[in-house]
């Protein structure tokens, strides 16, 4: 290497190392690093905690516990709250907030095949009603 015009050698007729970092750099590049890890953290998922509880409670309101169909669905939202609930617990906050998500979509599920039940039963009464006035002789 040329150093002022001249070749600068070590005795063994190496290239001198150079210097990679001042220790000041090293020194924020660990730390940035440290706080890139500690900071990425997720906070806790409350408002879709809540979100997803209001969501079972509408369900049950709206009768999905009398569906085969909505009652299953009903019931793995109700298991994945939980799970999430502890995993908000280990500060697992990622996993928790995809586990609640997941609740709240099987709640509405459960919310909407209750509500078509609630429909159709509506509907079966009102052609009930239809053909006892159609043999009561009402056009």
């Amino acid at each position: 290497m040329l150093y002022n015009g001249r070749v600068n050698r070590s005795p063994n007729n190496k290239p001198p190392l150079r210097r990679l970092a001042s220790p000041a750099a090293v020194l924020a590049a660990v730390l940035g690093l440290a706080l890139a890890a500690c900071g990425g953290t997720v906070p806790p998922p409350n408002d879709q905690l809540a979100s997803s509880q209001a969501a079972i409670r509408a369900a049950d309101e709206m009768g999905a516990g009398s569906d085969p169909q909505a009652t299953l669905h009903l019931k793995l939202a109700r298991e994945q709250l939980e799970k999430a609930k502890q995993q908000m617990q280990a500060e697992d906050n990622e996993s928790a907030t995809r586990l609640l998500q997941r609740a709240e979509a099987d709640a509405e599920l459960a919310l909407a095949l209750a509500k078509v039940r609630s429909t159709q039963a509506e509907a079966q009464e009102a052609l009930k009603q239809v053909e006892k006035l159609k043999q009561a002789g009402v056009k």
